[in-house]
């Protein structure tokens, strides 16, 4: 047994694949310094260590919470300069949070439009345009969603379905 340790290094191929992402992905992040080879081989390969394939494996995990890759460029200097990260971690997860379930609520407002108007369109039969109409079941949906302005208050948007109690 040798009394010198060998290192483990990775090329850029199979850093990629034990960490389960693609080589261009790998060389993204060497491009942005995400990531930083170790060593070179003898035949110019670019080799990284263990501590690589770990780094690589916190980016995609950051980017899994929503970070985007100069937040987590950010996160990485401030790690290198010896200054915790983590302050500014907690404001960006927060505020992020905060779009998301802003995001959402648009999401599932989306998807109440949506299901009303198949409801909507149900007893509507397929038409061809005539002239100056496009598509009878959007156009359907119209007067709900711009009701007569005259008329204040005796229309609901069609996203918001029917008045509880009330037939359409």
């Amino acid at each position: 047994m040798s009394s010198n340790k060998q290192v483990s290094t990775l090329t850029v191929r199979r850093l990629a694949q034990q960490a389960g992402v693609t080589v261009h992905i790998v060389r993204n992040y060497l491009r942005r310094g995400l990531l930083r080879a170790s060593a070179r081989s003898p035949s110019g390969y670019q080799l990284f260590s263990s501590a690589e394939l770990q780094r690589l494996q916190f980016i995609r995990t950051a980017q899994r919470l929503g970070f985007t890759l100069g937040e987590i460029e950010e996160i990485l200097r401030r790690s290198r300069q010896r200054k915790s990260p983590c302050p500014m971690v907690r404001e960006l997860m927060g505020r992020r949070l905060e779009q998301t379930r802003s995001q959402l609520e648009e999401l599932l407002a989306l998807q109440r439009r949506m299901t009303n108007a198949i409801e909507h369109w149900a007893d509507l039969p397929d038409a061809t345009p005539s002239g100056d109409d496009v598509c009878v079941l959007i156009e359907a949906l119209m007067p709900m969603e711009f009701p007569d302005a005259s008329q204040p208050g005796t229309r609901r948007p069609f996203w918001q379905g029917p008045v509880p109690g009330q037939d359409r």
